[in-house]
């Protein structure tokens, strides 16, 4: 690990973790201390611009204001640090990105605007007899959000910038075929353990939150409940591709079925074999668009083959076997320019 890595990631450390956590417990005890003094039940939920119209119990703030902050923090955490191990055979690849930087600011500004939000919601309703008697918090919540903003702004520029480095790649060689033969290849994109332990623990976290909002009766449970679905619905869509390489071209479809990527040959300009670091040069697991303008299926850190169409866009697909299906793809598509030709 370089010396720019290590102080990266401990600034991340401090950034997202040392600090939010210090911000949130702090924000938990007064919270705790204010708690006996609040009417039951309290205000929970406020209307735009008006008065409350949501009441629970007044621990929820308690649960809420260590809950959430808390659990992203962790959630964070693991994605930045679990993602950025680099496997054995490529030592040399990105051991840290601007993805993981930007959680670390997040993961400041959430905090903050927790510590800003929840406490004022309780202290506006100190002393009071009925909780249908406290003041809007309207600009209490604008206060946070732009405290939130600023502080995370803050965070990204307290940690140090480590410049990418890409992947290894190297030039394919055509598949020798014999004049007239025909080939197939065929072989599998599977997620791996890395983005399906971070893709599992930030379902179980959503999870967990929406539970815990819908117990205490919080309206907004169902807008946390539906990101649930759509997150499980393209976890299972997008977990596994096959993928194939024939006369016509590349295929990469779902194992559901959808989605689906086609590239004909007379649409390739070149083709790469290359090795791909998910999290750190597309963000993430799935159907990403890099940073860099790359399209494609990146569900694990290893090798992929990378298709350069002749629009100048770029595609890209982790596969088993990826030497192999470059190859024959570099040998349909030198047969489609020599036809053409």
């Amino acid at each position: 690990m370089t010396p720019d890595v290590r102080a990266a990631r401990r600034a991340f450390l401090w950034v997202g973790v040392i600090v939010p956590v210090v911000i949130t417990l702090l924000s938990a005890t007064v919270i705790a201390i204010w708690l006996p003094q609040l009417p039951d039940p309290a205000a929970t939920h406020w209307s735009g611009g008006g008065g409350p119209d949501g009441f629970g119990p007044a621990w929820t703030y308690l649960v809420i204001g260590l809950a959430v902050p808390l659990g992203l923090v962790a959630l964070f955490a693991v994605m930045a640090l679990f993602s950025h191990r680099m496997p054995p055979r490529d030592p040399e690849g990105p051991q840290w990105s601007s993805t993981a930087r930007f959680l670390g600011a997040m993961s400041l500004g959430v905090s903050v605007m927790m510590a800003i939000t929840m406490p004022a919601s309780v202290g506006v309703q100190r002393g009071l007899a009925d909780a249908a008697d406290a003041p809007d918090v309207t600009g209490w919540m604008l206060a946070g959000f732009a405290a939130a903003a600023a502080t995370t702004v803050l965070g990204w520029f307290l940690q140090p910038a480590v410049a990418a480095t890409a992947g290894s790649n190297a030039a394919v060689a055509p598949l020798p075929l014999a004049p007239g033969e025909r080939a197939v290849w065929t072989s599998s994109a599977t997620t791996g353990r890395a983005g399906v332990t971070t893709l599992t623990v930030s379902l179980l976290v959503l999870v967990a939150t929406a539970v815990v909002l819908w117990s205490l009766d919080v309206p907004s449970w169902w807008i946390l409940a539906l990101v649930c679905v759509i997150l499980c619905v393209l976890m299972l869509t997008m977990l596994s591709f096959r993928v194939r390489v024939d006369a016509a071209g590349l295929l990469v479809r779902s194992t559901a079925g959808w989605p689906r990527f086609r590239i004909r040959p007379e649409e390739i300009a070149g083709v790469r074999e290359i090795t791909v670091h998910p999290f750190a040069e597309f963000g993430g697991w799935g159907v990403r668009l890099g940073t860099d303008g790359r399209f494609g299926v990146v569900l694990r850190t290893g090798d992929a083959i990378e298709v350069t169409r002749r629009s100048g866009r770029i595609f890209v697909v982790t596969v088993d076997d990826a030497s192999t299906g470059a190859a024959l793809l570099e040998a349909v598509r030198t047969g489609a320019t020599q036809h053409r030709g």
